[in-house]
């Protein structure tokens, strides 16, 4: 199959990358050759990386002549596929659809990495709106497994089927929801474990170190949800946040994300944000070994929006897990965790945080119908998934 990738960047370089290591003719467009040659660079040294360590068969400089670059959309008259991947600028993203839908071919598939940008509107600066879908890849797309489908209202059935399949071809995990909502699965979860973690600390309930103690000591995830905050970069996380919560997902009231971009420290990029990262480099943060916080609670607000998406026939409970392990690194599920917790513990941190004035926090009613009827997870056998 023949690609155009449009941006250059950590996303659109990996994404090129990962399309020519299996095979195919990769166009990348971008606006400047300083740019383009830049990632060719990065390119380079990423494949001959694989190569040395065996993950790659063939020689860097044969899969690297797949990738064409350019300045210029004519590449693209010709393709069979589109990735577009720039910076998560609406107006930016309607000059590059409609370019594309101009030149590619009327048959091609224009897809979108956004994180947060509903495709329904991207899908709208084109003539093809059945044809445009979301193909989100989580970063780096060379390493991590996980691409969120995401069909606008207007995606076909046949655009979606072949985009799932493309991702599987690429060696990856697909997870296609079924209605497109704000923030997709992961960074919708992600946002609640945010949440969360900052409720905890501004209340005084816990301090920021106790929190990811918890995270990474407790439930054994790889990072505190602080530390990963810091690692994604504090500005994005505050972005998304508010994307997310401006197309009508429920805010959960905290200032300390916005305080420490206002103050500039937007984590491992600027040398710091929740902690200190000496050189701008990402070092694995020292923890205390033990914690008050209650897994069950920290993880409650992001389990009760996998209950949504559940509910709402969005993505099936394995479908969520399959986001969390392959896009975030859990050594297990999320809602595998929480049947190992317990639905009622669950729910019982919910009703007690909601009842404190947090409306978010409102359980849904399948969590609520899951402990009545007694499927509380591991312990009575059944929970989100059935146990022996």
């Amino acid at each position: 199959m023949k690609f155009a990738v449009v941006g250059s960047g950590t996303m659109g370089h990996g994404i090129a990358e990962v399309l020519a290591i299996y095979g195919h003719q990769v166009k990348l467009i971008d606006i400047s050759w300083d740019i383009l040659n830049r990632a060719k660079q990065r390119m380079e040294e990423s494949i001959r990386k694989f190569y040395e360590k065996g993950t790659v068969k063939e020689d860097p400089s044969v899969i690297l002549s797949r990738i064409e670059m350019s300045t210029s959309y004519d590449v693209a008259k010709d393709i069979d596929f589109a990735i577009e991947a720039v910076p998560e600028i609406l107006d930016l993203k309607r000059k590059v659809f409609q370019s594309l839908d101009e030149i590619a071919p009327k048959e091609a598939i224009l897809a979108t990495n956004t994180s947060s940008i509903p495709i329904s509107e991207i899908a709208e600066f084109t003539s093809r709106k059945d044809k445009v879908i979301g193909m989100h890849f989580f970063n780096p797309p060379q390493i991590m497994k996980l691409v969120e489908v995401i069909p606008s209202k207007y995606t076909s059935e046949d655009t979606a089927n072949k985009t799932v399949e493309l991702a599987r071809s690429l060696g990856k995990v697909p997870v296609k929801l079924r209605i497109e909502v704000p923030g997709f699965i992961g960074n919708r979860i992600f946002l609640r474990l945010m949440q969360e973690a900052c409720r905890e600390v501004e209340s005084g309930e816990a301090s920021i170190e106790e929190v990811d103690s918890c995270a990474r000591n407790k439930i054994g995830l790889p990072m505190g949800i602080f530390e990963l905050s810091d690692y994604v970069g504090l500005d994005i996380d505050v972005d998304l946040w508010e994307n997310i919560v401006k197309r009508g997902t429920s805010d959960v009231p905290c200032k300390l994300f916005k305080e420490k971009v206002a103050r500039k420290e937007l984590g491992v990029k600027s040398g710091k944000g929740f902690y200190e990262y000496p050189g701008n480099k990402y070092l694995k943060v020292k923890l205390p070994a033990t914690s008050k916080v209650d897994p069950a609670r920290l993880l409650s607000l992001a389990v009760n929006e996998a209950a949504w998406l559940v509910e709402n026939n969005i993505v099936k409970p394995s479908e969520v897990d399959d986001v969390m392990k392959y896009g975030y690194n859990f050594p297990k599920g999320l809602l595998e965790i929480a049947d190992e917790l317990g639905i009622d513990n669950i729910l019982r941190n919910l009703e007690d945080i909601y009842n404190k004035g947090y409306s978010a926090y409102k359980p849904q009613d399948l969590l609520v119908k899951m402990v009545k009827e007694g499927k509380v997870g591991k312990k009575s056998g059944e929970g989100f998934y059935k146990y022996a």
